[in-house]
C-alpha cells in the first residue's frame, strides 16, 4: 500500500506532468487587443489559457499546495518571492485581444495593456496571498515589467482586494541594470540581482512609502519561490535548468504554474 507522502508526490508529478503536456501541445507566439477589427483564429495556447477546465484545475492545485508547504508562522524577515504576469495577475485578455486582431507581442501594446490596469487574478493566487499574510509573511513580486510601469501594476494588484501594504509586499520591475549583471557572479537570470538585493537588504521597491521602506530596509530570507517560468526560480536558465536536481525542491519551495501562451522556452 502506498504511503500517503507517496501519494502526495505522485499527485504532484501528475499535475506537473499535465500542465508540460498541455504546454507543448500549444503554440506560444505572445499577442494584445484592438476592438472593431477582423477576427483572426486564436491559438491553442491561448483558448487553452482562457477556456479549457484544465488550466484553473492545475493553477489552483499548484496553489493548493504552495499553501500546505507554507509555515504556520513565518519567522521575521521571511519572504515569499513570486513572478507577476501569469503567477498572480492573468493577462489572457491581452494575448486574446491581440490574437483576435491578427497582432503579436509588442512592448508599446502591452505596456498600454498594464496601464489599463484589467489583468485578473491567477486561479487560487488569492486564496495563497491571504495565507502568506495571515501568517505574518511577507511578499516580493519580482516582474519583468518594466519598473516604470510599477505603479500600474500596483494599483491594478490593489483593486483585486488582496490584503497588500506597502510594509508586507514589495514590487520590483525590471531595469537595464538587471540585464547586464546577468553573466556577472552569481547573476545567472536577469531577476537574479533582485532576489540578490532582496536577501541584502537593498531591494528598490517601487510601491512602499519613506516610513515603510524601513520594513525592507533589512535582509530578508527568500524561502519559497512561484513562478510560471523556470527563470522565476533563482541562478536558473531555461537552457541550464537542471530538472532533475531541482524536483525534490519542486512542492517545497520552487512552484511552476501552467502557462502555454508565452515564456522562455
Amino acid at each position: 500500500m502506498l504511503s500517503l507522502n507517496k501519494l502526495s508526490y505522485i499527485s504532484k508529478a501528475a499535475c506537473i506532468g499535465a500542465a508540460v503536456s498541455a504546454i507543448a501541445a500549444c503554440s506560444s507566439t505572445p499577442s494584445t487587443p484592438l476592438a472593431g477589427v477582423k477576427s483572426h483564429t486564436l491559438s491553442n495556447a491561448v483558448i487553452y489559457q482562457t477556456s479549457s477546465k484544465e488550466y484553473p484545475v492545475l493553477s489552483s492545485f499548484v496553489y493548493g499546495q504552495a499553501i500546505s508547504a507554507l509555515p504556520t508562522r513565518f519567522a521575521n524577515g521571511d519572504v515569499v518571492v513570486m513572478d507577476v504576469d501569469e503567477t498572480v495577475l492573468d493577462n489572457s485578455t491581452y494575448q486574446k485581444e491581440r490574437e483576435s486582431a491578427g497582432l503579436g507581442y509588442s512592448s508599446q501594446s502591452w505596456a498600454e495593456w498594464v496601464k489599463r490596469e484589467e489583468a485578473t487574478l491567477v486561479p487560487g493566487v488569492a486564496d495563497f496571498i491571504d495565507e502568506v499574510i495571515q501568517r505574518n509573511g511577507k511578499v516580493a513580486l519580482i516582474t519583468n515589467r518594466n519598473k516604470q510601469l510599477d505603479n500600474h501594476t500596483w494599483n491594478n494588484l490593489l483593486a483585486h482586494g488582496l490584503p497588500l501594504t506597502v510594509s508586507n509586499t514589495c514590487v520590483v520591475g525590471r531595469t537595464a541594470e538587471d540585464k547586464e549583471a546577468v553573466g556577472h557572479e552569481g547573476m545567472v537570470n536577469d531577476k537574479d540581482l533582485r532576489r540578490m538585493q532582496l536577501t541584502q537588504g537593498k531591494i528598490a521597491c517601487s510601491n512602499t512609502s519613506t516610513d515603510a521602506a524601513s520594513t525592507w530596509a533589512a535582509p530578508h530570507t527568500i524561502i519559497m519561490q512561484v513562478g510560471d517560468n523556470i527563470e522565476d526560480v533563482g541562478g536558473v536558465t531555461q537552457e541550464s535548468a537542471d530538472i532533475e536536481s531541482l524536483m525534490p525542491r519542486v512542492g517545497t519551495d520552487i512552484f511552476i504554474l501552467p502557462n502555454p501562451m508565452y515564456g522562455s522556452w
